[in-house]
């Protein structure tokens, strides 16, 4: 049995089943919504929905390649997924579930989309600009796991230079 806190896990676990929950929602939503219609500029022209499927790895790595690609997605998912189990601080649960979710929710499309198993497209429906790249509410899941990991870690180091404060009862039992 690992001395991980269950809880942490747990926490890691729902982050992750909520992403992939509310992508794969949003992805249905979009495919419906936005299938044949173009690029329809929102908020201003500032953020664009155009329903795109990706068959390439982040930054169009690997094009041409969907099985390739496939296959990174998944020992990526499964080693997150190890790393969920040694999970100890909290933000640390939250970013590996944002991961873990972004990463599952990208790869389920992957599998069950045409042309078929492995050779599937991520469903992207989001672009920040007329000319950028494509993007779902995974990859926004993945994006935002690196912030907090970044101010996690940031947090855990500043606090670690800290001298430790004793807890009420710790003072009182010396």
């Amino acid at each position: 049995m690992s001395s991980v806190p269950r809880p942490r896990r747990r926490l890691a676990l729902v982050v992750a089943a909520a992403v992939v929950a509310v992508d794969a929602i949003t992805k249905a939503i979009a495919a419906n919504a936005l299938a044949g219609r173009g690029r329809v500029a929102v908020l201003d022209g500032h953020l664009h929905l155009l329903l795109y499927r990706n068959h390439a790895g982040p930054g169009n790595s690997f094009a041409g390649h969907p099985v390739l690609v496939s296959l990174l997605s998944l020992g990526a998912v499964l080693a997150i997924a190890a790393l969920v189990t040694r999970v100890r601080a909290r933000s640390t649960a939250v970013a590996l579930g944002l991961l873990l979710g972004g990463g599952v929710g990208n790869l389920i499309d992957r599998l069950v989309t045409a042309p078929g198993p492995l050779r599937g497209g991520v469903i992207d429906w989001l672009q920040a600009s007329a000319h950028g790249g494509s993007m779902n509410l995974a990859d926004l899941s993945i994006n935002a796991a690196v912030a907090v990991l970044i101010v996690g870690g940031a947090i855990e180091w500043w606090l670690a230079g800290r001298p430790r404060t004793p807890e009420p009862s710790e003072a009182a039992s010396r």
